[in-house]
C-alpha cells in the first residue's frame, strides 16, 4: 500500500515537473550532473511515448525502452549534446501534444521495470533500430549498410508480422509524376529494394520509399492504367526490432528479454553503470 501511495506521489509530482524539467536540461543546467542513469531515466518515458503506442503489450513497450536507453546512451557517448537530443524530443512533444503532455502509466512501468537496461555488444553500445512491421523477416544489417561492422543485425523470422492488418500497403501514383521506365534494380535477401533504375538512373531503394511516402521499401510496381501501383510488404526500414511481431511474441507470454533476445541475437543486456565504469 505504501509503495502505491509513493508511486502516485511520484506519478503527481512528475507531472507538475516534467516541462520544467525538460526546460532546464536543455538549457544546460548542471550538465554533469545530468549524464547519470538517475537523472536521464526521468526523460525516458516521454522519449518511448514518441516511439510506440500505448495499446501495445507492457513487455513490449519494455522492449522499446530499453531500446530507447540504448540509442540514448550510445548517441551521448559518441559525444553528441544532450542538449541537443533533449530539444529534439521536446520539439517532437510539442508538435503532437503541446506544452502539458505527460506519458502513460505504462511507459513509467516500462522504464521503472528495466531501469538501467541496455544492449550491446561485448560493452559497446551500437546502433539499435526498430520498425512497425517488417516483410516477414528482418533485414541484415551489413547488407542494409554495406558495412561489416553492423554484422550484429541479424536477419531474423518475425513471421508473425504477416498477420497484421496493415502488413499490405498501396500507394497510387500518376504516371506522369513517375519515369517513363521503372524497375527495380536489386533486392537484399529479406526482399527489400536496395536499387531502382529510373530511366535509366539508379536509385536507392530506402531514399526512393522515403521520397514518395511507401510504407517500406518491401515492394512491387505495377502499372494500373493511367497510375503505377507500389504494394508495399510492412510498414518501416525492416531493420532490428519489429513491433508488431514483438507485439505478438509478448501477448504469446514472452518476457522483453527473450524479445530482444529474438531480434538481436548478437546482443545481450546488461547494466548502463556496469558499462561506463568498463569504459
Amino acid at each position: 500500500m505504501k509503495e502505491k501511495i509513493f508511486s502516485y506521489l511520484t506519478g503527481i509530482m512528475t507531472l507538475l515537473l516534467l516541462p520544467y524539467l525538460f526546460t532546464i536540461l536543455i538549457n544546460g543546467a548542471d550538465t554533469a550532473l545530468l549524464t547519470r542513469t538517475a537523472d536521464l531515466e526521468i526523460c525516458i518515458p516521454t522519449m518511448v511515448s514518441l516511439q510506440i503506442s500505448k495499446d501495445h503489450e507492457l513487455e513490449t513497450i519494455k522492449s522499446q525502452t530499453v531500446i530507447a536507453r540504448t540509442n540514448l546512451y550510445r548517441r551521448l557517448d559518441e559525444k553528441e549534446s544532450l542538449q541537443d537530443i533533449l530539444s529534439e524530443v521536446k520539439k517532437e512533444v510539442d508538435k503532437r501534444y503541446h506544452y502539458w503532455y505527460f506519458p502513460d502509466k505504462i511507459y513509467q512501468d516500462a522504464a521503472r521495470e528495466t531501469k538501467g537496461e541496455v544492449l550491446s555488444l561485448e560493452g559497446d553500445l551500437k546502433l539499435v533500430p526498430y520498425h512497425e512491421i517488417s516483410s516477414g523477416k528482418t533485414r541484415d544489417g551489413e547488407e542494409v549498410f554495406h558495412d561489416p561492422q553492423y554484422s550484429y543485425l541479424e536477419s531474423v523470422d518475425s513471421s508473425l508480422d504477416k498477420e497484421s492488418p496493415d502488413y499490405l500497403n498501396s500507394t497510387y501514383i500518376a504516371q506522369q509524376q513517375m519515369p517513363k521506365e521503372i524497375q527495380v534494380e536489386e533486392r537484399d535477401s529479406a526482399g527489400y529494394v536496395v536499387s531502382l533504375n529510373a530511366d535509366g538512373d539508379i536509385l536507392e531503394g530506402e531514399g526512393f520509399r522515403k521520397g514518395m511516402n511507401l510504407s517500406s521499401a518491401n515492394f512491387t510496381i505495377q502499372k494500373i492504367g493511367e497510375e503505377v501501383r507500389f504494394l508495399c510488404k510492412g510498414k518501416g526500414h525492416g531493420l532490428g526490432f519489429s513491433q508488431y511481431g514483438g507485439n505478438e511474441l509478448a501477448k504469446a507470454g514472452e518476457s522483453y528479454d527473450i524479445i530482444l533476445e529474438t531480434y538481436f541475437p548478437a546482443l545481450s543486456l546488461e547494466s548502463i553503470d556496469v558499462i561506463f565504469r568498463n569504459m
